[in-house]
C-alpha cells in the first residue's frame, strides 16, 4: 500500500479536546458545598432564637446604649463573651478588665483553630484570617464535622464555599436575634430572670463540644458551676464555670489515659 495515499492523522493537543467538565464539576461542587452550609448554619441560627432573644434582652437591662450592645455582635462575635463584656460594662469595670475577660473566655478558640489547621492547608493567609473573625462556636462544630467525614470536605473551593457560607449566616443571624432581643427587652417584665441567659448559652455552646467522656465532664460540671455561680458580679460565674469545667475534664482525660498505659 502506498504510505502516501494513506490519510493523514492528526494530533491535537490535549487540552484542545480536553472537555470542561472539570471546572463545572467544581463550580457545582462548590455550589453545592454552599448550599449545604446555608442549610446547616440555618438550622443552628433557628436553635439559637431563643437564646439569641434573651441575651439581647438581658444586654438591654443593663446601663449599656442599646447601640453599643447591638454593635458588640459583629465586633466580638462570640455569644458568652459578647454577654459578659456588656454585662461589665454596664456595671463599671474598666476596659481592661473587659478585653481580659474576653480573651479568657475565647481561650477555647486555639484549640479550636489547632483542631482546623491540618485541613486548611491550601487556604491563603487571608482566607485563614477571614476564616478566624467567623470562628465562633458552632461554626467550628459544623466545618470540623465536615472536614473529618470520610472523604473530606473536597477540594479548596468547596471547603471555603461551605465554611464562609456558615459562618456568615451564623453571624448574619446571631447579630439580628441580639438586635431583636436588645429593642423589645424593654417590654420584658423585670421578673424574668434573664440574668440566666449568660450560662444557658454557656451550657448551649458546650453541647458541640461533647464527644467523649472527659468533654461530657467538662461540660457538665462547668455548666452546673456556672449555673450556680451566676450570682456573681462582673460576669465571674462564667470564668468560675469554665475553669472548673477545664479542670474537671482534664483531670477525667488524665485518668484516663493512666488506665490505657496501664
Amino acid at each position: 500500500m502506498d504510505v502516501a495515499a494513506q490519510p493523514a492523522i492528526q494530533y491535537w493537543p490535549s487540552r484542545e479536546i480536553r472537555p470542561d467538565w472539570q471546572s463545572r464539576f467544581v463550580v457545582d461542587l462548590t455550589r453545592s458545598a454552599v448550599l449545604a452550609g446555608l442549610r446547616d448554619a440555618g438550622l443552628i441560627v433557628l436553635g439559637y432564637i431563643p437564646f439569641g432573644l434573651a441575651a439581647g434582652a438581658a444586654m438591654a437591662q443593663t446601663d449599656v446604649e442599646p447601640g453599643l450592645s447591638i454593635l458588640s455582635s459583629p465586633i466580638i462575635f462570640a455569644g458568652a463573651a459578647q454577654l459578659v463584656a456588656v454585662q461589665l460594662l454596664g456595671s463599671g469595670a474598666g476596659v481592661a478588665l473587659v478585653v481580659f475577660s474576653v480573651l479568657v473566655i475565647n481561650a477555647r478558640h486555639l484549640l479550636y483553630s489547632a483542631s482546623l489547621e491540618p485541613h486548611l492547608g491550601e487556604w491563603s493567609r487571608g482566607q485563614r484570617l477571614a476564616g478566624a473573625f467567623l470562628l465562633a462556636d458552632p461554626v467550628y462544630a459544623l466545618a470540623i464535622s465536615r472536614f473529618e467525614r470520610p472523604g473530606g470536605a473536597g477540594p479548596r473551593n468547596a471547603q471555603l464555599g461551605y465554611y464562609f457560607a456558615a459562618g456568615l449566616t451564623c453571624f448574619v443571624g446571631w447579630g439580628v436575634l441580639v438586635t431583636v432581643g436588645v429593642l423589645l427587652g424593654g417590654f420584658i417584665p423585670g421578673w424574668v430572670p434573664l440574668e440566666l441567659a449568660i450560662p444557658l448559652t454557656f451550657l448551649l455552646l458546650l453541647l458541640p463540644l461533647i464527644k467523649d467522656r472527659p468533654g461530657l465532664v467538662a461540660a457538665a460540671v462547668g455548666g452546673l458551676v456556672a449555673l450556680a455561680a451566676s450570682p456573681l458580679p462582673f460576669g465571674f460565674g462564667l470564668m468560675v464555670g469554665a475553669v472548673a469545667g477545664l479542670v474537671a475534664g482534664g483531670l477525667v482525660l488524665s485518668r484516663t489515659g493512666e488506665a490505657r498505659d496501664a
